[in-house]
């Protein structure tokens, strides 16, 4: 009777380390922990818009995620890094959508669309921001004093989304040039305006919308079509309202990424897909995109890819005509907005 109870333990014990290895080898990433790079520092739209991502995406798959900030040259730096390690899935890079129609002219990064497989889950405006305590109230008061040279605009990095946009903005409302004072995130430029450090700012607004809400910044105009109301009693106009002509200048709507090299095995990134879309329909993802103005739009695959590419034409054209670019668009084959086509276009995936 004992041997056979010994007999049977064992049998236990070996069934209990075979399924403990089976289980190990149906991890995503057996070898270690994966890393989201953030290009951004912490707090700014891109990481704000991440972390509850990856927290979730993290209890699908059943495995943890980090996330590092690595801010730089407007997440190039981050790109660069990526790029730079082994195609094994285990590191990510996560940025604005604007920033890689930077890249290329402005000499960061040799990065375009084609490198990466995305996944992009929500969309939001940018919002130029003042001090509630400042004279400036208005988004006349901002173009009138940036004309004359008077203030500073604090902006997350040149290349970016929002800087991208002032400067169409610039154009539009005839404002020759810009005193830029970079910051290493979102937050940190709306910190920055309302110590006082600089006169006013343009940010990712979700970065920032508890500020505007509690009344110690102001959000002059934010890029929308429709007025933006954040609370009982503040409603943002839209730049249209307050810019004529500003209803010319492209949607150029920012997304916030997490990307992968395309090289990467095709089981990680199927996985990452899964847990992508699980997380979406999280109510806590609700809750989170409702309180900071948010849109869900959950772009995968040949949307996320046709969607980088129509962002990089706006985005660095934009650049170009500011003489904000070292090497025109055209240099790498990249269209005009009004030449853009993906039928074209993603024949680069096969080049």
């Amino acid at each position: 009777m004992k041997k056979l109870v010994s007999i049977t333990a064992i049998a236990l014990v070996l069934a209990l380390a075979l399924g403990g290895a089976a289980f190990a080898a149906d991890k995503i990433w057996p070898k270690g922990t994966p890393t989201v790079i953030v290009g951004f520092g912490a707090g700014g739209g891109t990481d704000t818009s991440v972390r509850p991502m990856i927290v979730l995406m993290s209890k699908y798959l059943g495995e943890t995620i980090n996330v590092a900030n690595m801010p730089g040259a407007a997440s190039a730096v981050a790109a660069e890094h990526v790029l730079g390690l082994p195609a094994d899935g285990y590191t990510m890079f996560a940025t604005g959508s604007g920033c890689f129609g930077g890249f290329k002219v402005k000499e960061t990064s040799n990065s375009g669309w084609v490198e990466w497989t995305s996944w992009h889950p929500f969309q939001g405006p940018a919002a130029i921001l003042t001090s509630a305590k400042g004279d400036l109230k208005t988004f006349g008061d901002v173009a009138k004093a940036l004309k004359e040279g008077k203030i500073n605009m604090g902006v997350s990095g040149f290349g970016n989304g929002p800087h991208v946009i002032m400067q169409a903005i610039a154009e539009v409302a005839g404002i020759d040039k810009i005193n830029y004072v970079t910051f290493d995130g979102d937050r940190s430029v709306a910190t920055a305006v309302l110590a006082g450090e600089v006169e006013a700012g343009i940010v990712t607004f979700s970065s920032a919308i508890d500020m505007a809400q509690a009344g110690t910044i102001r959000a002059v105009a934010v890029m929308m079509k429709e007025p933006m109301k954040i609370t009982d009693t503040i409603t943002i106009d839209p730049i249209v309202k307050v810019l004529p002509g500003s209803d010319k200048i492209p949607d150029l709507g920012e997304t916030w990424p997490i990307c992968i090299r395309r090289d990467a095995p095709k089981e990680i990134k199927d996985k990452i897909t899964e847990a992508f879309h699980w997380a979406l329909k999280q109510p806590e993802i609700l809750d989170y995109t409702k309180k900071k103005g948010l849109n869900i739009v959950g772009l995968t695959g040949e949307d996320a890819d046709r969607f980088i590419s129509l962002q990089i034409s706006g985005y660095s054209w934009v650049l170009y005509n500011a003489k904000m670019a070292e090497k025109s668009p055209a240099d790498f084959g990249i269209p005009k907005l009004a030449d853009w086509k993906w039928e074209t276009e993603k024949k680069k995936l096969t080049k």
